[in-house]
């Protein structure tokens, strides 16, 4: 049993049945593949049933409440794989993607790398404009060079270069299976669960080298959770920005110039540019609401 898929989701069965054809076409397929359903209907459960008869690989199906680091870590235990994969129900894979990446933990096996990252190849590489500038100089997240900034908010890797990276993007992410008898998805992070891959990756890269490889594509289509009501996301990200800063980052003076700077970013950016001031009483609410560690 050398590879494990996980799949966390939760009424997205479309989503999900176009993600599974592309797992059907991989070059390498996996030996199992774990479906934790946080659905309130029964039509994932019904899809996978019908699917499952074209499928040359194991499936696991688990009904859980939502969460997904909750989900997550209820995957893990399930799985028994060498390889952990992780995907989020919204990407198609294209057909090399398990294979390349498998092939890079076998080729850097002696360079103590614990996860690999792909690439999303419908997101273009950022210009140099000021929405590009403002984010850098306010230290909010962006795409850049795969660093955690001083904020512990992170610089996402989308270029053609294969390199070691500071924090992995949780849907389109691999693990070996021995990093989780030390690292587990921090389930004070609720619901959507915002930034909860670049927590765990960027504690998992204190001890193992994190990659990221572009030949390993796949494409993002966003669900609908993004239509969601903006005051919520944003009391949601701010909440978790906080708490991940103070459990994560060195306290120290360029660390909390960064993370102060992100704050006052946040405010501008949503109400300033976005002109959204429900972004911005999401925001206020976060901070007034802090999680608890």
């Amino acid at each position: 049993m050398d590879i494990s898929v996980i799949i966390c989701t939760k009424d997205r069965t479309k989503n999900l049945a176009k993600f599974l054809d592309s797992l059907s076409n991989q070059t390498r397929m996996p030996d199992e593949l774990i479906i934790v359903d946080a659905s309130q209907k029964e039509k994932t459960r019904y899809m996978l049933e019908q699917k499952s008869e074209q499928l040359s690989f194991d499936i696991i199906y688990k009904r859980t409440p939502s969460g997904l680091t909750r989900q997550r870590n209820i995957g893990i235990s399930l799985s028994r794989g060498k390889f952990l994969f992780f995907f989020d129900d919204d990407v198609v894979l294209e057909k090399e993607f398990i294979e390349v990446i498998t092939e890079t933990f076998d080729k850097f096996k002696n360079s103590n790398v614990g996860g690999v990252m792909g690439r999303i190849v419908n997101i273009s590489p950022p210009r140099k404009s000021w929405d590009f500038l403002f984010k850098r100089l306010f230290f909010l997240s962006d795409f850049g060079q795969g660093r955690v900034k001083l904020s512990g908010l992170p610089s996402i890797k989308i270029d053609n270069k294969l390199s070691f990276v500071e924090s992995l993007s949780g849907g389109c992410t691999a693990y070996i299976k021995k990093v989780f008898d030390q690292f587990k998805f921090d389930e004070n992070l609720k619901e959507y669960a915002y930034l909860e891959d670049v927590d765990f990756s960027y504690r998992v890269g204190l001890k193992y080298h994190l990659l990221y490889q572009p030949k390993a594509r796949l494409k993002h289509f966003p669900s609908t959770f993004l239509k969601a009501d903006s005051k919520e996301l944003r009391k949601m990200l701010i909440q978790h920005h906080v708490y991940l800063f103070h459990k994560n980052m060195t306290k120290n003076l360029p660390h909390y110039f960064g993370y102060y700077m992100s704050i006052i970013g946040f405010f501008l950016y949503n109400g300033l540019i976005l002109k959204d001031l429900r972004a911005c009483k999401g925001i206020i609410e976060g901070l007034l609401e802090p999680l608890v560690c």
